[in-house]
């Protein structure tokens, strides 16, 4: 569908590289695109919705440009993401940070609960699924009724049903689970929106009352998400997203475990992350036998991340159970010969 809306964009006779973002035809992808994101992830109206350019690592600046106020933003330091964005925050106010994973190597998360998130806090800034550890929140923290919940779910948006009711906004660079890169999907309350400081063009309420084209708006990418919020809605939902997951991750997370200790899972049980299986080998040399073979039967991108090492197989809504059998198989059996 994407390849025929490059050639010949719902019927119009124009490619959608060719289209003008405020023309009729672009009009109705807009308006179409919003209402799939509101039905499919079940957005209240309370909310509004943005497509946005750049990606996640923008956003990282401009939510404390935007909602810093004269008390500190608060975080939860649970990877490479949580330590960029609290960089950010840093350079427009002070930051509390109530949980720091970073003296094990961020293999765990914390009970939820327990979190000390001051009451006076601008924001509590988290991150659901962190690609490069491989940890997810099961839960996520909830704070004080005053204290606004912004999350970073770029790596599990689609794949999870969300409680509205401790999300004040979420963002999502669109290139793991909702389309290409250079695209970001913003859902955020609208009592928070009007709370929007920064000046043009950071400005999330400029950009609402916009209608997300304050500037050029990423075309192609919302045309591409578009299409995978329809394929999500064909395929069963977020529901079934979220619970074709789970299987395919178990298939991985039972492999390594079968190999009793031969391959180790990075990120501690309890915690894993069903988008990104972190494992680790008995010796780099293991690891990259296991590359090599792996590759020899079409797999590609399992080295794990610079600053973990190892391995990882990232499984986004797209990846398919058969190639997670035959992954779960290679793992097994790569243990066994080694023995």
């Amino acid at each position: 569908m994407v390849a025929e809306d490059v050639l010949d964009l719902d019927g119009s006779g124009i490619g959608c590289l060719e289209h003008s973002h405020r023309g009729e035809v672009f009009d109705q992808v807009l308006s179409q695109t919003e209402l799939l994101t509101r039905s499919v992830l079940s957005v209240p109206s309370d909310y509004s919705v943005l497509f946005l350019q750049g990606g996640a690592t923008q956003q990282f600046g401009l939510i404390p440009m935007n909602f810093s106020g004269t008390g500190p933003s608060a975080h939860t330091n649970t990877g490479v993401w949580t330590t960029k964005a609290i960089r950010a925050a840093e350079q427009f106010g002070s930051t509390s940070i109530v949980f720091d994973g970073s003296d094990d190597g961020f293999r765990n998360l914390p009970d939820p609960t327990n979190l000390q998130i001051p009451d006076e806090a601008s924001f509590l800034h988290t991150c659901a699924n962190n690609t490069v550890m491989g940890t997810q929140w099961k839960t996520l923290p909830r704070p004080p009724a005053s204290v606004p919940h912004i999350c970073d779910m770029s790596s599990e948006i689609g794949s999870r049903v969300l409680d509205w009711n401790n999300l004040d906004m979420l963002y999502a660079g669109c290139q793991k689970n909702l389309g290409v890169a250079g695209t970001v999907l913003v859902i955020i309350k609208n009592d928070l929106l009007l709370r929007s400081q920064a000046p043009t063009p950071f400005n999330y309420q400029e950009h609402a009352s916009a209608g997300s084209r304050l500037n050029t708006p990423p075309t192609f990418g919302i045309v591409v998400l578009r299409r995978m919020l329809e394929w999500i809605q064909q395929h069963g939902g977020v529901t079934n997203m979220a619970l074709r997951a789970e299987q395919r991750a178990q298939l991985l997370y039972d492999a390594i475990e079968s190999t009793q200790g031969y391959w180790r899972p990075h990120a501690s049980h309890g915690c894993q992350s069903v988008m990104n299986i972190t494992w680790h080998g008995p010796s780099p040399e293991a690891e990259s036998e296991f590359l090599n073979q792996a590759n020899e039967i079409g797999f590609s991108g399992l080295k794990g991340h610079r600053s973990v090492g190892g391995l990882r197989a990232s499984v986004y809504n797209a990846a398919d159970e058969d190639a997670c059998q035959k992954l779960a198989e290679l793992i097994y059996t790569s243990s066994r010969s080694s023995k």
